[in-house]
């Protein structure tokens, strides 16, 4: 993995962070509101009872209030936004060689379809009775090996060049 994914990892789970941790502070007053009502409230006396309850108490009673009750909504929020965005990356990257096996599969799929309808026009045309087809290996070393057109249209060979 290069340093540029690396860091576009980075940003995309710390942007992924940063707007759960935003969506957290935006609903921490419903979620105090959920907590106050169980507690016997309603309205604004629930909201502030309930953000102070998940802050640990009134700041005069040493907790953290509803500002801290506010920021830990946020601060859950925000790891678990940055988890998941992790987790799915994590997948993709750890996915990534499998996926390019199938698009390789795909494309050569695609190849020896293109390549198959190629001889059986050649073939269909007239013009030639037997069909060129260059074999090129992974070294770049090419032979050449001729067959009746029929015999290759009827099949359709794996990453051959038609030279007819």
């Amino acid at each position: 993995m290069g340093v540029g994914k690396f860091l576009l990892g980075t940003a995309a789970v710390v942007g992924g962070g940063a707007l759960c941790f935003v969506t957290g502070g935006l609903a921490a007053p419903a979620i105090g509101a959920a907590v106050g009502s169980a507690m016997g409230l309603s309205g604004a006396a629930a909201t502030s009872a309930g953000l102070a309850a998940i802050g640990g108490g009134a700041l005069a009673a040493g907790g953290l209030g509803m500002a801290g009750g506010t920021a830990i909504i946020s601060a859950v929020a925000a790891a678990l936004g940055m988890t998941v965005v992790g987790g799915i990356l994590t997948c993709a990257y750890l996915n990534r060689d499998k996926l390019l096996k199938i698009i390789r599969k795909w494309k050569e799929k695609r190849e020896k379809k293109a390549l198959g309808a190629k001889v059986k026009s050649i073939y269909e045309s007239g013009n030639y009775s037997k069909v060129k087809i260059g074999l090129t290996d992974e070294n770049g070393n090419t032979d050449e090996l001729s067959l009746q057109a029929n015999e290759v249209a009827s099949d359709v060979y794996e990453g051959l060049e038609l030279t007819a």
